[in-house]
């Protein structure tokens, strides 16, 4: 059983990865499987442009590949259509040594998304 939980302080985290990634990013959300921190999203809404922008989705490494990235990245998009968004950007980059760019952008394009014509650093 997962929970995803809204971040209103980084003290809020326990887990000293996600609590470092969710200080940089000012907040977001994380999510527990057993009470257990294992990821964590930071979403930010430019709703006012009808854009919603995914700044970092990470798992904890010893939880990947079980489908919680998947989670956050539909949670963020329900996110953006109750707020009237047309469409989530980001910019994929690994977040460590791991993980290589061309299969995060295959996994991104496996989910919907696409090269953003306007900058190719981009997908939507």
């Amino acid at each position: 059983m997962y929970t995803i939980l809204g971040i209103n302080s980084c003290n809020d985290i326990g887990n000293k990865i996600l609590y470092h990634r969710a200080n940089r990013a000012q907040g977001g959300r994380s999510i527990r499987i057993d009470r257990e921190e294992v990821a964590l999203l930071s979403y930010e809404d430019w709703s006012e442009k009808y854009i919603g922008f995914i700044y970092e989705i990470y798992v904890l490494p010893n939880y990947r590949y079980q489908g919680i990235g998947e989670l956050l990245l539909s949670y963020a998009e329900r996110k953006a259509c109750e707020l009237k968004c047309k469409y989530i950007k980001l910019k994929p980059y690994p977040l460590d040594e791991k993980t290589q760019k061309d299969r995060l952008i295959a996994w991104y394009k496996k989910n919907g998304y696409f090269q953003s014509p306007d900058k190719e650093e981009k997908i939507r």
